[in-house]
């Protein structure tokens, strides 16, 4: 049975979608025995061309909400016709692949696998306007000194993924930035997940390994590629990485937002404050 890899994606940030998500994918991932899926959220013409002139598979949808918010029910909605055997998300927008993951969806296979952070911002004002007031006690109770794992990388099975993706799409109250983020937790602590090394989700200002960048690459300090590389960041000012993308012309470091960035959480690691919960 086959796989799925699974974004979203709107017309701004279309052009990466094609040009460096999907490339980098395409080169670097083996997708014999794997669909690769974007949920349409006002993709332009040319844009969904480009994507479907490269066997992806475009699902159109109405976007009445933050995208990584909404992709969960939309995602649901597609699987409804559709069976995988494992199903994985990621964002679509800030991520390049740079080596070949595919064998991700072989291992731990009857079980969610995604990245524990090494810090988590307090974000209890998401948590408390975007669930009801039972589910923000249940959240708050279960996330409670706990690492938030990423969820811009998420896999599991077909029927627990369909499952995770009808029950947070049914606790957000409100469709906006950051929800999913604490659904998607909750479920995972609650349920169980295997966690992954950083490398298959890894965030440069956020991560216990040192790297560099050579010829537009991301590498680990013992000259090994990094698996998928993810410049996040709630805004684009607080990217890293300058030019971010696929290929030898991209990838600059920001030197002041990046240390600057460091700076600010291993202040807060020294406070005792790297756990969802802490105070």
């Amino acid at each position: 049975m086959k796989h799925a890899i699974i974004t979203c994606s709107d017309e701004i940030f279309g052009d990466f979608l094609v040009d460096h998500w999907l490339q980098s994918l395409k080169e670097n991932v083996n997708l014999k025995n794997i669909d690769v899926i974007v949920i349409d959220y006002g993709l332009t013409k040319k844009q969904v061309k480009k994507l479907k002139d490269n066997n992806v598979l475009v699902y159109k949808c109405i976007r009445d909400g933050f995208p990584n918010s909404i992709k969960f029910r939309d995602i649901s909605n597609f699987l409804s016709s559709r069976r995988y055997d494992q199903i994985m998300t990621c964002d679509g927008g800030d991520i390049i692949f740079q080596t070949d993951i595919s064998g991700l969806f072989e291992k731990n296979k009857n079980t969610f696998r995604t990245v524990c952070e090494t810090f988590n911002p307090f974000l209890w004002r998401v948590v408390k306007k975007g669930f009801n007031h039972e589910d923000v006690k249940k959240i708050i109770e279960t996330l409670k000194k706990k690492k938030l794992t990423n969820v811009g990388v998420l896999i599991g099975p077909y029927t627990k993924f369909k499952k995770l993706c009808d029950e947070c799409s049914g606790m957000m109250k409100s469709m906006t930035f950051g929800p999913d983020t604490f659904a998607v937790n909750y479920i995972l602590y609650r349920d169980g997940f295997k966690v992954l090394d950083q490398t298959y989700n890894f965030i440069t200002t956020n991560t216990s390994y040192k790297f560099y960048i050579k010829d537009g690459v991301f590498y680990l300090k013992n000259g090994k590629k990094i698996k998928i590389v993810h410049n996040a960041g709630g805004i684009s000012f607080v990217r890293p990485i300058k030019n971010f993308g696929y290929g030898p012309d991209n990838n600059k470091l920001k030197p002041v937002i990046f240390f600057a960035v460091k700076w600010f959480i291993k202040l807060k690691q020294k406070k005792k404050t790297v756990c969802f919960g802490n105070k």
